[in-house]
């Protein structure tokens, strides 16, 4: 293992550490938040977060499972979040 590869795993680990720190605020504002749209907005940010932590995680270990986990955490996020917005903005979700 070469000396750039070490920095490289070094620096992956830190990008993952301060990506869980980010988490910390999403997670305040789902607990905490005032209103849906809040809480929707913090869990669409925090999946996010957690895809963008799956996918260092998938380049640092050499595994594609992983980025295929994320994409489809992504894709739910995306799905919930567009669902959840309709209800909200429209009182319906189908129809």
């Amino acid at each position: 293992m070469s000396a750039d590869t070490n920095l490289f795993l070094y620096l992956f680990d830190y990008a993952l550490l301060l990506l869980a720190i980010a988490l910390i605020p999403c997670i305040y504002r789902i607990v905490v938040g005032p209103t849906v749209p809040d809480r929707v907005v913090a869990m669409d940010a925090m999946t996010t977060v957690m895809a963008a932590m799956l996918g260092l995680y998938a380049v640092t270990h050499k595994s594609v499972f992983f980025m295929d986990v994320a994409l489809v955490l992504s894709v739910i996020s995306f799905v919930g979040t567009v669902t959840t917005a309709r209800y909200l903005d429209e009182g319906k979700v189908f129809g």
